[in-house]
């Protein structure tokens, strides 16, 4: 698609989001777009593989604790992360949520690109979130992560 005829499909969907109410699933969907994501099945041979990743699940503390990937670290997700943030910035960073359309890992992966500084090539979204990993019968634990 030509970039002009591009801009003018955005600039239309964001005029019709403005008028029908629906600008911030808009929003989400470009940002998600934007993030690269991973799906259950090749985050489970990094971890396999022992890649260097950190996966961080962003559901509430109460949910995480329930049970997350086996691994994981949370860091629930909030309108506005305060800081700071103490997430290796040398490892690729695995967020996940169980939300329908990851809308918590993509707001999560945008307030620590945007304003904490981390690099978008060491950041993806797990595509499926939680239940699509525990859908395909992956390894899952319950309680507080140990440090």
């Amino acid at each position: 698609m030509k970039e002009s005829v591009r801009h003018a499909v955005v600039l239309f969907v964001i005029v019709s989001g403005v008028l029908t109410g629906t600008l911030s699933i808009f929003i989400c969907s470009a940002a998600a777009a934007e993030l690269q994501h991973i799906s259950a099945r090749e985050l489970k041979s990094l971890i396999e593989s022992k890649s260097d990743i950190l996966v961080v699940d962003v559901q509430p503390k109460k949910a995480y604790e329930a049970g997350h990937i086996k691994g994981a670290i949370n860091l629930p997700w909030a309108k506005e992360i305060s800081g700071p943030v103490e997430l290796p910035r040398n490892k690729s960073l695995i967020l996940c949520c169980d939300c329908t359309h990851e809308e918590d890992s993509i707001d999560v992966a945008k307030q620590l690109i945007e304003e904490f500084g981390y690099d978008s090539n060491h950041i993806k979204v797990l595509t499926g979130g939680w239940s699509g990993w525990v859908k395909l019968g992956y390894a899952t634990e319950k309680g507080k992560k140990k440090k």
